[in-house]
């Protein structure tokens, strides 16, 4: 055999392995790119995720996208709560910097499938330094290549596999994390408006108040005394009715900042802050949606994690092989001769115990930490629950009872104010009353859709999903 086929032979050899370590295992970079999207879908099929209809950050062009197709800029008039939630999936800074996790996570898995490189060696001995030529030299061309045994590839592949679905579900916690926080921020400006609203009818109403009572101070029926008092009283609805409107300018920028806009350009928030269920399902009925949340769902991930560490550490032990193949050639006499050697690790002292011992002491307490997670989740949903509930009986019986009794009080005591048969503290009473209840109303409404979207926050689905007895 020449040198030439020689040479010819190791570099098609070389060659072919490269060709080999580039090749990525099948599907695994698929998976990896689904790892965001099929965390979110495969779930339950009967209940969607919530916020499912929206494209996020970081997603391809083919998520799903049909609210928020052509949205790249916000509204400078009218904003909906799906118009917030698009823009906000599309662009909150801190789902951007998660998605990037992703990529990553889809980087590393493809770094994981490839084999380690072939090692070209040149050696020369018996140079004569004082020589002009290669006199009595040995020149040895090798190629080395390590070769992983245990599975060792296999299980690294597995391993960057589950951290790709862990970036996955740790996109979707942020994700429901930052869905939660718009339509809370959504509804606080809702809110706030409907408090300008009521602040300006406290106006109108205390203006109302006013002529009443001045006009009978005019008549002789009521000393000056009287009219100054429902003077200090529209005042002090006016300066409430400013506090208002900067608390609505307040929410407006704080909902703002979910799409890291610097001061919003949308004038009004339309939503209806008076939609309320008629009854709230019980609380066995969220139970069965639990697992819907990402930071439950991601266990079965972290799970696969720590057990594909166990095992790789297993794999270890197993010594890889290292084999060599080369060609020598002799200047002395022009001869050349093949060489090939292999070399294999004794495992007599390291054995790789600690790593391996290490590894499952990890898997045991992620098996701990799951039941902590789900039994810390289902305490706080029963907590949500139970304030969701409290919030929605508190908020009927206001609606339905309170303020329409306040209601017809105060016209009463203001009609026979004006015909002489009630006092003016009755009527100056039931008009305070009448705020107060007409306050406490939209607080109560508040935290009703507070409430709400804490809870659907903590199941990862919309409520309105929920039957009873399910």
């Amino acid at each position: 055999m020449t040198t030439r086929t020689m040479l010819n032979m190791l570099l098609s050899l070389s060659a072919s392995m490269l060709v080999t370590g580039c090749m990525s295992p099948p599907q695994a970079l698929h998976a990896g790119g689904q790892a965001q999207s099929g965390a979110r879908h495969a779930l339950l099929p009967e209940a969607r995720p919530l916020g499912a209809q929206y494209q996020s950050v970081g997603e391809g062009e083919d998520a799903p996208s049909a609210v928020t197709t052509g949205l790249d800029s916000e509204p400078t008039g009218t904003l909906m709560l799906s118009q917030a939630l698009g823009l906000a999936l599309l662009h909150n800074p801190d789902l951007t910097s998660f998605s990037y996790d992703v990529r990553a996570a889809e980087a590393a898995m493809l770094q994981a499938s490839k084999l380690p490189n072939p090692e070209l060696g040149v050696e020369v001995e018996g140079y004569d330094y004082g020589g002009t030529e290669l006199d009595a030299a040995e020149a040895t061309i090798a190629l080395g290549q390590l070769f992983e045994l245990g599975g060792k590839r296999r299980w690294r592949m597995r391993l960057a596999e589950a951290e790709g679905e862990l970036a996955g579900w740790d996109y979707e916690t942020q994700r429901l994390g930052v869905i939660s926080s718009t339509a809370q921020r959504f509804m606080d400006v809702v809110a706030a408006q409907r408090r300008v609203e009521l602040a300006n009818a406290i106006v109108e109403l205390s203006e109302k108040t006013h002529r009443a009572v001045s006009e009978r101070v005019g008549a002789g029926k009521e000393p000056p005394l009287q009219s100054a008092k429902t003077e200090a009283e529209l005042e002090m609805s006016r300066l409430e009715a400013q506090d208002a409107q900067t608390g609505v300018d307040v929410a407006r920028s704080a909902l703002a900042a979910m799409w890291a806009a610097e001061r919003p350009a949308f004038e009004m928030a339309e939503g209806d802050l008076d939609a309320v269920m008629e009854a709230i399902p019980p609380l066995s009925a969220f139970r069965s949606r639990l697992a819907l949340n990402p930071a439950l769902a991601r266990w079965e991930s972290e799970l696969r994690l720590r057990e594909a560490a166990v095992s790789s550490e297993k794999a270890a032990r197993v010594p890889d092989v290292e084999a060599a193949i080369g060609l020598q050639h002799y200047e002395e006499d022009r001869s050349q001769t093949l060489a090939f050697g292999i070399g294999i690790p004794l495992p007599l002292f390291d054995r790789n115990q600690g790593n391996i011992a290490a590894a499952e002491q990890t898997l045991a307490r992620s098996l701990s930490d799951y039941a902590a997670t789900e039994s810390s989740l289902a305490a706080e949903l029963a907590e949500a629950h139970a304030e969701l509930t409290a919030a929605h009986r508190k908020a009927m019986m206001l609606r339905s009872k309170v303020v329409p009794t306040m209601t017809r009080a105060y016209e009463a005591a203001h009609e026979g104010y004006q015909q002489g048969k009630f006092a003016f503290l009755d009527m100056l009473d039931s008009q305070r009353g009448l705020i107060e209840a007409n306050g406490k109303l939209v607080d109560a409404l508040a935290d009703y859709h507070t409430a709400l979207v804490a809870v659907q926050g903590i199941i990862g689905t919309g409520i309105e999903t929920l039957k009873d007895g399910e």
